[in-house]
């Protein structure tokens, strides 16, 4: 075989003929096929503009017209397998460089120009960049997206050359559409991606300062209070939890009143503002009306506050209103005079509270388990004593002209406010109204007289107020209805309407058997 030095020899001694010169330089390529520049695709004729020479050997042009992409510059791009494309390979995975560049500023004394700081990021299944600015506070620039995700081509390329991993790494300049960002370092995942393909990644270095945010902070450090005052920190807790709601669900046991069941409740605590708000839980055809509204939305107090509600509302500390520390399973709650037990909540609560509080243990509870303690009723003599009305008030007297004096009177003024219930339906021949009951209470105080008629399921009937408080006159209609008018047994007519009254409350039979004078017609 000829070496290099003997193939020179010999073209040296070979006149400058035609036929005399030999292409020696071609017997080193390994291939000496011709690639062909038409070929089939899906069984149509394409012509292959990008098909190597003789020898696989580039034409000239192709490799100035040929565009490159960073899966050229990966040294391990096959590892995954042929059949795995750029975006199967690298889906969601992004590389983040922090930029800046310098925006000129006319016509304005204190700056001359302005850095602005944003972050570049490369997506690599695709090699597209976007470019977003971050948002401060009080700057007076829209910021947010500069440049929105495409391939970004290359200022001096012909070939419409777009930008690749190459050309993106710390302390490189880049130019995005006439404007120049000087990169200045990356994220942990990008710095670790560059080395594993080899790529060289400096420490990076620091943001440049901005004269006018320089002397912004400074004029601001120099600001002081003239009036300290404690922080007001309602408009931070609003922004922090607007819409996020704790809700409880209770149980009212409203069984010791006249009628009364027990009842669902659902209680929403609102932590932007510290409220709450009450909702009956209503079953379908259960006869209830369907406004399940019980209590407004409101900053609910401990204990009653006395005066007007603005001006106790204004006046009562933080620490007299119902917090989120109040609210726990199992908790026995008075909200406006009412007992409610907490049996359970929402998920979003239970997590609230394992995240706020630490606490584990959510066990629902049962209203079967639960035993209120039913506090005892105080007596007529109680009553009295606490009103300071004695027995030595009431002595017993024997004419009705005593009575009717200032014995009556004292009696009145002293029982103000009290009222006794008695249970009455209707005389009648009507089928519709034989079923019905109504709830008679006789004030103590004036000696009038209102009718409820509490509602009964599937009777038709939707029930409520049936007669205003009121005095009402007899029959005849020249006396009114008084206390001793009302016993076991008597037949009132109220307007046309005549009742019979069945029975009472425990309390106002307590209360006429200790007055006989009031209740002369009272038998037990």
């Amino acid at each position: 075989m000829h070496t290099k030095a003997a193939t020179e020899q010999l073209l040296k001694t070979l006149p400058l003929l035609p036929g005399h010169s030999f292409g020696f330089a071609k017997m080193s390529i390994p291939n000496h096929r011709k690639s062909h520049a038409f070929d089939f695709c899906n069984k149509v004729s394409v012509f292959c503009e990008e098909k190597p020479g003789i020898g696989g050997n580039e034409l000239f042009g192709q490799a100035a017209a040929k565009i490159v992409t960073s899966v050229d510059n990966y040294p391990y791009s096959n590892v995954l397998g042929e059949s795995a494309p750029a975006w199967l390979a690298f889906d969601r995975k992004v590389l983040r460089f922090y930029a800046y560049f310098q925006e000129a500023v006319h016509e304005k004394r204190e700056e001359q120009y302005r850095v602005r700081r944003v972050n570049i990021y490369f997506y690599l299944e695709d090699d597209t960049i976007h470019v977003s600015e971050p948002k401060y506070a009080n700057s007076g620039i829209p910021q947010g997206t500069l440049v929105r995700r495409n391939r970004i081509p290359k200022g001096n390329a012909l070939n419409g050359q777009h930008y690749t991993i190459s050309d993106l790494n710390v302390e490189n300049e880049v130019t995005f559409y006439s404007r120049t960002f000087k990169i200045v370092g990356c994220d942990q995942f990008t710095r670790e991606f560059l080395t594993s393909i080899h790529v060289p990644v400096p420490s990076g270095g620091q943001f440049p300062e901005d004269p006018y945010q320089v002397q912004r902070a400074e004029l601001l450090g120099r600001l002081k209070a003239t009036r300290p005052c404690a922080p007001n920190t309602s408009l931070k807790k609003f922004l922090e939890n607007d819409r996020r709601v704790l809700r409880f669900y209770c149980i009212w046991d409203d069984t010791n009143t006249v009628f009364g069941d027990v009842r669902h409740m659902v209680v929403h605590y609102y932590l932007s503002d510290d409220t709450v708000d009450i909702h009956e839980s209503i079953p379908a055809n259960s006869g209830r009306p369907t406004n399940s509204m019980f209590l407004r939305r409101c900053r609910l107090p401990k204990n009653k506050i006395s005066g007007a509600s603005n001006v106790g509302a204004k006046n009562a500390t933080p620490e007299s209103f119902f917090t989120e520390r109040d609210f726990t399973l199992g908790a026995v709650l008075h909200l406006n005079g009412r007992t409610f037990v907490i049996c359970d909540c929402d998920d979003f609560t239970k997590e609230y509270y394992r995240e706020n509080y630490g606490l584990d243990s959510f066990d629902p509870v049962r209203p079967s388990e639960y035993e209120e303690h039913v506090a005892e009723e105080p007596s007529v003599n109680q009553l009295a004593k606490a009103a300071g009305v004695g027995p030595a008030v009431f002595p017993d007297t024997g004419s009705s002209e005593e009575r009717k004096g200032g014995i009556k009177n004292s009696f009145r003024t002293s029982f103000d406010g009290l009222f006794l219930r008695y249970l009455a339906v209707l005389r009648t021949t009507k089928q519709v109204d034989s079923d019905r009951r109504f709830v008679i209470s006789l004030y103590l105080a004036d000696d009038s007289v209102s009718v409820f008629e509490p509602h009964q399921r599937n009777s038709g009937i939707l029930g409520g107020k049936f007669l205003e408080k009121s005095k009402i006159k007899k029959p005849d209609g020249q006396s009114f209805y008084g206390s001793s008018d009302f016993f076991i047994g008597a037949q009132l007519t109220f307007h046309g309407h005549t009742f019979i009254i069945n029975s009472a409350d425990e309390y106002a039979l307590v209360f006429m058997s200790q007055h006989p004078d009031e209740f002369p017609n009272f038998r037990k």
